[in-house]
């Protein structure tokens, strides 16, 4: 809930693929007295009816609106993003590269409104691979503070698609740079990798969006990966053996 003694008007986009710490990002900046951060406001389905980390101030999706539901765009996201970004305080969202796709009109938006973006990325894109493979196990994406930890968390990756889908993330996150650069849009790349490391750099972003620092920024999502690579990838030899021969070799741990 933001602060409304002590606003700072921003706006703002987070821009990101799928398992890249995007939801502990939001919910770590929601903390901010000063700040209001939704999440996937353009997935193209319904919100579940369970409990999430949002669920005690998450804006209706665009697709569960009468803006969606009339979808004459782009004039009905356009007046949904209004209607979000007239909220006090600092407001922002989170967008997936492939709800950009489906959205082209949101580009046009944030040129419109000077909306500055946030580019979230994770250098380590076999952690991506990892992560999809554990949620498919447990059938969470996230873990709420106070839940209990799943127990045996042991996956394998497929070797023989292994390269191509890591290649698939690097060409995603390089188009989404190509893109931020040749509309110049006023962004800022982040790294999930570099925010876990050091919690500090959160005051890089709150600085380049002109939030006041704040100190006990805490999200309310628990880690499901605790281990390393070789704690939870089963056939962690032949991924390493795989990787070894080609440009990611440096991404095992």
């Amino acid at each position: 809930m933001i602060d409304a003694t002590r606003t700072t008007n921003t706006r703002f986009v987070v821009l990101t693929s799928n398992r890249t710490g995007s939801t502990w990002l939001m919910s770590t900046l929601n903390s901010h007295p000063q700040v209001m951060a939704q999440g996937e406001l353009f997935l193209p389905r319904p919100r579940v009816a369970e409990k999430r980390w949002d669920s005690d101030f998450a804006r209706p999706r665009y697709i569960e609106t009468r803006f969606g539901r009339a979808a004459i765009r782009p004039f009905t996201v356009f007046t949904y993003l209004n209607d979000l970004y007239r909220t006090p305080g600092a407001v922002g969202f989170k967008l997936m590269y492939l709800q950009l796709a489906r959205y082209p009109e949101i580009l046009g938006y944030l040129l419109w409104r000077r909306i500055p973006v946030v580019h979230l990325v994770r250098r380590n894109h076999l952690d991506i691979l990892v992560s999809y493979a554990v949620k498919a196990k447990i059938g969470r994406a996230h873990l709420l503070s106070g839940d209990k930890s799943p127990g045996n968390l042991a996956i394998e990756l497929d070797t023989r698609t292994l390269i191509g889908k890591l290649k698939w993330l690097q060409k995603q996150q390089d188009y989404a740079r190509r893109l931020l650069r040749l509309c110049r849009l006023r962004h800022m790349e982040i790294a999930y990798d570099d925010l876990v490391r050091n919690h500090a750099r959160f005051e890089t972003i709150l600085a380049f969006l002109g939030i006041p620092p704040e100190a006990a920024l805490e999200s309310r999502l628990e880690k499901i990966r605790k281990g390393g690579h070789r704690d939870v990838i089963a056939n962690y030899e032949a991924v390493k053996t795989t990787l070894s021969a080609s440009e990611f070799a440096g991404l095992i741990q």
